[in-house]
C-alpha cells in the first residue's frame, strides 16, 4: 500500500516510518529532511498572493502533491504540537495546512486521511468530568463526543475533525479518521499526564491499525495506553480498528 506521512521527521513520525518501512511503500513529507531516508522537503502552507510567491508556491505545492499520486492513505502528523504557541501558528500549521492536504487528496482520490487530532479536543469536558472520569467505574469520553476545547491548539485541531467530516460528508473522501491522540512519552509520566499517556508500542499498533483497517466514513478513535484511570471510552476504538492497547504505566 502506498502511504503518504507528513510531518514525518517529527516524534510521532519517525515512529511510524520506522513501524511501517517494511510493509507499506512509504511517501515521506517534512519540512526538514527525514534522516536517512528520501523525502520531500515542504511547506503545506499556502503563501500570499504575489507574482513571484505564485510562482514558488506552484512549483512547491506540485513537488508535495506529487507524492498523492496513486497514493490510497495519507497519515496527516505534520502541525504545530505546542499548546502554548501562538494563535497564529495554530491557525496556519494546523488549520490552513490542513485544508490544503484535503484537498490535495480529495484531487487524487486518496481513499483515507488519518488525521493527528489531539485528546485537548475535549479537554472541556474532562475538566467538568473530573476527578470522576479518572476512577475505573467513572464516567468516559466517547468517540462522539462532540470537541469541547479550552485553548487555541485544541480548536484547530477540532477544526481538522470538523474539515475532515466535511469532506467524507461531501464525497470527496472515503474515510477520514481523526486520533485523538494522548500524551506520548516513551516512559509512563509521573503527573497528571499519565490519564492520557500512550506509550511508543501502542502509538505505532494504533496508527498502524488506522492504515490498515476496513471501514468507511468519519470515524473518531482516542489513543491511550492500557491505564484504568483514562478519562476515555476506547469501546468505539476497538470495534472500529480491531485494536487494544497493550502497554500498562
Amino acid at each position: 500500500m502506498r502511504v503518504v506521512v507528513t510531518g514525518a521527521a517529527g516524534r510521532i513520525g519517525t515512529q511510524i516510518v520506522e513501524e511501517l518501512s517494511e510493509s507499506h511503500e512509504l511517501r515521506l513529507i517534512d519540512r526538514l529532511p527525514v534522516p536517512g531516508r528520501e523525502s520531500v522537503v515542504a511547506d503545506l502552507v499556502r503563501v500570499r498572493p504575489g507574482f513571484f510567491r505564485r510562482l514558488w508556491h506552484a512549483s512547491s505545492r506540485a513537488l508535495w502533491e506529487k507524492t498523492f499520486e496513486a497514493a490510497e492513505v495519507v497519515v496527516h502528523l505534520a502541525g504545530e504540537a505546542d499548546p502554548d504557541a501562538p494563535r497564529r501558528r495554530h491557525r496556519r500549521d494546523n488549520i490552513v495546512a490542513t485544508r490544503n492536504l484535503l484537498e490535495a487528496a480529495a484531487r487524487h482520490r486518496v481513499r483515507r486521511v488519518v488525521f493527528a487530532s489531539s485528546n485537548w479536543v475535549v479537554r472541556g469536558q474532562e475538566q467538568e468530568l473530573a476527578p470522576a472520569c479518572y476512577s475505573p467505574e467513572g464516567p468516559k469520553i466517547g468517540s462522539d463526543a462532540p470537541p469541547r476545547p479550552v485553548n487555541a491548539y485544541g480548536l484547530s485541531k477540532a477544526r481538522g475533525e470538523s474539515a475532515g467530516r466535511a469532506f467524507v460528508d461531501s464525497g470527496k473522501l472515503h474515510s477520514f479518521v481523526a486520533v485523538r491522540i494522548g500524551s506520548f512519552l516513551p516512559a509512563p509520566p509521573a503527573d497528571e499526564r499519565i490519564h492520557r499517556w500512550i506509550g511508543t508500542d501502542d502509538l505505532r499498533s494504533l496508527l498502524r491499525r488506522c492504515i490498515e483497517a476496513e471501514f468507511d466514513g468519519f470515524h473518531v478513535v482516542y489513543g491511550v495506553s492500557a491505564q484504568l484511570e483514562t478519562p476515555f471510552d476506547l469501546s468505539h476504538t476497538r470495534r472500529l480498528l480491531g485494536w487494544k492497547p497493550r502497554q500498562l504505566p
